[in-house]
């Protein structure tokens, strides 16, 4: 069994202001945060030694329903852990020993070529792979805690270590890795322990081995944190106070001349300082690449990163046929928008509805969730805007975050983040294609539209809606996905704020609107798109996943075996990118001749309703 790879550019929350107004979408899940995941059990380790966490559960849901499904207690999973589960609020964080995960590798790498033999490399090997799943655990554990309060500077300082330490542990475990692969014992390491073929992607990826490399990835991680210092923060000079930018443009008695100087101020303050970043970031992505002797850094981190089974190449036929397809519908879908108050305790009741009227494993799923408080749905000033869901895996449990608008599309948000929460649940967090892992959450979106308790309006116009945010999340994602690709093909001289704003408002008409004459005001807001310094080349993701999770929706419309599709989809999952995961589900590829042009009569019908 192969084991997932560490992806420095951990996929963190999506903040966009562009993404909220235009795909709807503020959400994303936090890859596992360790250098190499694990293929059994780790030998058992003590427990942290510090106070729990206070607890920010939110209310609990007033219906009872009576569960029909297996029992959380009694529900077998195939599951690599090295701790009893506990509640989230019971955790406690310790700084992991980096410099003892080092050592132990460094005497593993000698171990291994002076010519040990399985039994001696593995008896020193198993124990070292409970401290990185440790490691892991306490770096998803701190980043959660930082979302949930972005004035905690404990957290946000360990979530930092974590972040720049990470690339160091990888390498030191990779050489021991490819060390185990040049050995008289490799044939049997993978019989007894890490499965077939298991050298041969890091003989073909030899990437922390690289010195450089690791230095550029530290770099990398220091211009991130650059980045998100400088959002999480937003101030503008106004009327002689300084302001909070979120604050100015949520007060509904500001008149549009005045919202207009705020955003004008606002883009003038941080547009040339995020520029500067991205520019930055490019340069060090770009010479990543080079070092590792990949066409492009797109090239890379499509194989790498996000496994995945098509190239850059494919994706820019594909963004032509968005374009071509989709932009005709843009307004259509703007008009479709729908929205009704929704507290969070409500929408916590309708997807618990949602998760029982599903039933076997997504009621036992949500009940493991509830009993461990492994979610946060609360609402708090200083919580990380958006959503996504991580893993804290020396504890088997998935977790899912929240940040409410407090209306009826808090609804499909959690739906979106639990469907990440079942598909971890159920495959140990194996799912390695970050493209299989958004069909999870795009498809239960649509599933839960027919089990959630909504009046026939609401029905009603939440499907025109979700159809709606269907075209918005093709053009917005593919038109930050084309912007990428342009800006990564700039020469070094031409990594400016001009090119940046410029190509950003001209991938803007291609795919969503007319910008003429009002490039100055389009143009600067990509600094934004949170994905563009955290997880560059990810969005097309949601383009891909979107189209299955479709189908999925298509199918259960047709003659209601969506569900079907859905739990047939979780059993295949581990361990295959999409293309190959559709073939064997049967299921149309994203990229098959003419299938954004059925998708685009589709959806325009459905908003039509």
């Amino acid at each position: 069994m192969n084991r997932r790879v560490f992806a420095l550019l951990l996929c963190l929350v999506m903040l966009l202001t562009a993404c909220g107004g235009e795909g709807k979408k503020p959400t994303e899940q936090k890859v596992q945060a360790t250098f190499f995941g694990s293929s059994e059990k780790p030998t058992e380790q003590t427990k942290e030694t510090t106070e729990p966490t206070e607890s920010t559960k939110p209310t609990e849901s007033e219906e009872k329903t009576e569960p029909t499904h297996t029992p959380y207690e009694e529900y077998e999973r195939d599951t690599n852990t090295l701790w009893k589960e506990r509640s989230f609020h019971e955790i406690v964080y310790e700084r992991p020993d980096d410099q003892k995960i080092l050592d132990g590798f460094k005497a593993l790498l000698e171990l291994i070529e002076s010519g040990a033999d399985c039994d001696e490399i593995l008896e020193a090997y198993r124990p070292l792979n409970a401290d990185t799943m440790i490691f892991s655990t306490m770096a998803s554990y701190a980043y959660i805690r930082y979302s949930l309060d972005l004035n905690d500077t404990f957290y946000d300082e360990e979530y930092k270590w974590t972040e720049e330490r990470t690339p160091v542990l990888a390498q030191a475990e990779e050489k021991c890795l490819l060390a185990m692969a040049k050995s008289d014992a490799r044939d049997a390491l993978e019989e007894e322990y890490f499965g077939e073929d298991f050298f041969v992607f890091y003989e073909q990826n030899p990437v922390y081995s690289n010195d450089r490399v690791v230095e550029l990835m530290q770099e990398e991680s220091a211009l991130q944190a650059e980045y998100m210092a400088l959002q999480n923060e937003k101030t503008i000079t106004w009327k002689g106070e300084e302001r909070s930018v979120d604050a100015l443009l949520d007060d509904d008695s500001l008149a549009y001349e005045d919202y207009m100087k705020v955003v004008s101020t606002y883009y003038d303050k941080y547009n040339p300082q995020c520029s500067e970043i991205l520019a930055k970031l490019i340069r060090v992505r770009n010479e990543m690449a080079q070092e590792l002797d990949y066409e492009s850094y797109a090239h890379f981190a499509y194989a790498y990163f996000f496994r995945r089974d098509y190239t850059p190449e494919d994706v820019e036929k594909y963004l032509d046929d968005i374009a071509l397809n989709m932009q005709n519908l843009y307004f259509t879908a703007a008009r479709n928008d729908y929205s009704v108050p929704m507290k969070t305790e409500e929408t916590m009741r309708q997807l618990k509805r949602v998760a029982y009227g599903l039933g076997d494993e997504f009621a036992t799923a949500y009940d493991f969730m509830e009993a461990y408080d492994l979610y946060d749905i609360s609402e708090s000033a200083s919580k990380m805007p958006g959503s996504y869901a991580t893993y804290l895996s020396a504890y088997g449990m998935p977790f899912m975050y929240i940040s409410p608008t407090n209306e009826i599309n808090d609804l499909m948000t959690a739906s979106h983040e639990f469907g990440h929460f079942v598909d971890a649940y159920i495959n140990g967090n194996e799912t390695i294609s970050i493209d299989c892992n958004e069909i999870f959450s795009q498809s239960l979106e649509y599933l839960a539209l027919d089990e959630a308790d909504l009046n026939d309006e609401e029905c009603t116009e939440l499907r025109k809606s979700q159809a709606a945010n269907a075209v918005q999340v093709f053009l917005s994602q593919a038109c930050y996905a084309d912007f990428e690709m342009q800006i990564y093909q700039l020469e070094d001289e031409e990594l400016t704020a001009e090119n940046f704003n410029r190509i950003y408002a001209e991938c803007i008409e291609k795919y969503l609107y007319e910008v003429d004459g009002m490039e100055d005001i389009y143009g600067p807001g990509w600094f934004e798109v949170l994905h563009f310094f955290v997880s560059a080349h990810y969005v097309i993701s949601y383009c891909t996943s979107l189209d299955a999770a479709l189908q999925v929706y298509q199918l259960h419309l047709e003659d209601g075996n969506g569900l079907e599709l859905y739990r047939k989809l979780l059993s295949l999952a581990p361990e295959r990118s999409i293309n190959e995961l559709l073939k064997l589900a049967e299921m149309t590829s994203p990229f098959a001749e003419g299938r954004m042009e059925d998708l685009a009569d589709f959806l325009y019908e459905q908003m039509k309703q």
